[in-house]
């Protein structure tokens, strides 16, 4: 057998394998990073920047089944749509500037800074979508308890308490949403080598892990031990197609990416039985 042939032998059991495992388990669902980050922080001069309505437009027109988003909070104490800390061609923090400077701000591209109640009217036009808002550490836990009761009254006033989940780094967040509304949905989220167990999520009550490549790549484990408890995993930031692949062989709930439309068109690709060829002659990076 020829070289070439070898490889595309071994290409085609690769990916049949990978079919497989696609078909043991239910299909990765696919999350919008950044409110659908679409690369924009290298280019400018993009029609799109993240955490804007343009972006999440986007991300409804291409169906994709969750976005993630960032809430900040203003240095008087107000909500306003945005990842930061630094605010672009400023070079300010934005937990420094008020709500008013935030607002008035010109992203690139020329967008502005959403406020929380339009970001989600904006979201409630794909109410099948779901808005995975994460909620930033802040400075004490008076102001992370804060921007906690802002955006929940936001969406609780929108009728928008079943669309909506919650996460953050912050364990004080994570419980604070709990408090004020226990069944709504909250995903812990961690990052590094010493990430938090299944266990220890299911102890806290969280609904769900959402772990980086190296969370989940020194704890494999994880996932299975968290599909036992009941508990949802994602994985973040999946920007190759190998991560693709292996949350998929390993059972991963949701993968975040910031090219949702590539790692969306990819999973079907892979799930389909006619898909052999194309998962065996893919690039290693997404963009």
């Amino acid at each position: 057998m020829s070289g070439a042939a070898g490889r595309g032998m071994g290409m085609a059991l690769a990916a049949g394998m990978l079919l497989a495992v696609m078909q043991m388990y239910a299909q990765p669902k696919v999350v919008g990073h950044r409110g659908c980050r679409f690369n924009t922080p290298d280019d400018p001069g993009t029609l799109l920047y993240e955490n804007t309505l343009p972006a999440l437009g986007f991300a409804q027109e291409l169906g994709v089944d969750a976005v993630e988003f960032d809430v900040q909070l203003t240095s008087d104490g107000k909500v306003i749509v945005f990842h930061g800390p630094e605010v672009p061609v400023t070079g300010k923090d934005i937990r420094k500037i008020t709500f008013a400077q935030a607002r008035g701000t010109v992203l690139p591209g020329g967008h502005r800074m959403p406020e929380i109640e339009e970001y989600l009217r904006q979201g409630k036009k794909t109410p099948q979508m779901k808005l995975i808002c994460e909620i930033k550490k802040q400075s004490s836990r008076e102001r992370e308890t804060m921007a906690v009761e802002q955006v929940m009254a936001a969406v609780r006033k929108l009728g928008m308490e079943n669309q909506v989940e919650y996460t953050s780094f912050s364990e004080w967040i994570c419980k604070e949403v709990h408090r004020i509304r226990p069944e709504s949905k909250v995903l812990f989220l961690d990052s590094g080598v010493f990430v938090k167990t299944p266990e220890y999520a299911a102890e806290q009550g969280y609904d769900g892990i959402s772990y980086d490549f190296n969370g989940f790549m020194n704890h494999p484990d994880y996932v299975a031990r968290a599909r036992k408890l009941g508990i949802e995993t994602t994985l973040w930031i999946v920007n190759s197609y190998e991560v693709v692949e292996w949350a998929v062989r390993h059972g991963v709930d949701c993968i975040s990416s910031d090219h949702p439309e590539k790692v969306q068109a990819y999973v079907e690709a892979i799930s389909s039985r006619n898909s052999v060829k194309a998962v065996g002659s893919r690039p290693n990076e997404l963009p």
